[in-house]
């Protein structure tokens, strides 16, 4: 196991040498090497964060660094910082390279975590050159229609981001459609985290991505944006963004686990849907350098096997293409 102390803070050049590497014939414009980070965070211990909740994450995020080099690790003495802390000084230095970041922090008190929404507002107006932001309201509260239309009509947020297990919400339950077709007729995209989690609360009963369904039927204008190919559900998220147009997956918090990163990708592939999914890095699990050097160890674990590869074509599209499908606004 790695010691904490001999952890090191990533190179933020890594994005620029990797992107020289990409083939010459997947660079015939400078449009193609545009860098959208789909996924950061900004929120921190303990103004938003509760001890329980950064205590799990610290032991998520041991686990992924005994797999991956490529996780972010702050390098602070005290473990609540290491855990999920994405402060402004660390986020901008983190996605210095990215050409454009949305950025949120979620609301789900319910499971430790109570982002502010004014505060994502005031830090995007403040470096609106890069910065996107979403808001994130919890569809259990009564208001959370009126919060949603106060967010982005009078904060300027520009999508929404929720999820079933950090928020406790079940997403067959017709009750919550009123804030999903709010987002559709505002024309907002919304980022889900469907999948599991490290929250000890969290209840997996809501977190398969094949309970989405009932909302993309009823919102078929919607854009949604399925987290981490909602894992450990990829297959299940590949077959499900395969049937609903507006329906994409983001690849961020993937590569810590290098099979199930081979086999999410082979997945896709084999159904038809590689040009579905985007490219996020979920700062402050990892910077965008790292999340790009993953995506280019994605068939390392079957180097020297008669296995099919993830081809370089397909790696340089989710990093740099296919997030246009799903924010044209932005292309």
């Amino acid at each position: 196991m790695r010691r904490e102390g001999s952890c090191r803070r990533p190179s933020f050049t890594l994005v620029s040498s990797l992107r020289s590497s990409i083939p010459i014939h997947l660079l015939n414009s400078t449009a193609l090497q545009m860098l959208f980070d789909t996924h950061t965070n900004l929120m921190w211990y303990p103004d938003h964060l509760s001890d329980e909740f950064v205590e799990f994450a610290w032991e998520a995020k041991r686990a992924k660094m005994k797999l991956s080099p490529d996780v972010y690790f702050a390098g602070s003495g005290t473990q609540q910082a290491n855990a999920f802390d994405s402060r402004p000084e660390l986020l901008l230095p983190a996605t210095a390279e990215a050409d454009k970041v949305i950025v949120f922090g979620i609301k789900a008190p319910f499971c430790g975590i109570n982002a502010d929404q004014e505060l994502i507002a005031k830090f995007v107006k403040e470096h609106s050159d890069r910065f996107i932001g979403w808001c994130s309201v919890d569809p259990n509260d009564a208001d959370c229609v009126q919060q949603l239309e106060y967010y982005v009509n009078g904060l300027g947020l520009r999508g929404l981001k929720c999820s079933p297990i950090y928020q406790n919400w079940n997403p067959q339950d017709p009750k919550h459609l009123p804030l999903f077709k709010k987002a559709e007729s505002l024309g907002i995209p919304v980022n889900i985290h469907q999948g599991t989690s490290f929250v000890r609360t969290g209840p997996l009963k809501y977190a398969n991505p094949i309970l989405l369904e009932d909302i993309a039927v009823a919102c078929p204008d919607l854009r949604i944006v399925i987290a981490h190919m909602g894992h450990p559900w990829e297959a299940e998220c590949v077959v499900l963004i395969r049937k609903h147009p507006n329906l994409y997956t983001n690849i961020s918090a993937l590569h810590y686990r290098p099979l199930r990163h081979y086999q999410a990708f082979m997945t896709a592939i084999e159904y038809g849907v590689e040009h579905k999914l985007i490219f996020g890095s979920d700062f402050p699990s990892a910077t965008p350098a790292q999340v790009i050097a993953g995506q280019h160890k994605v068939n390392d674990v079957v180097r020297g096997t008669h296995f099919p590869r993830v081809s370089e074509e397909v790696i340089h599209n989710i990093i740099y293409e296919n997030w246009k499908q799903f924010l044209p606004e932005y292309a």
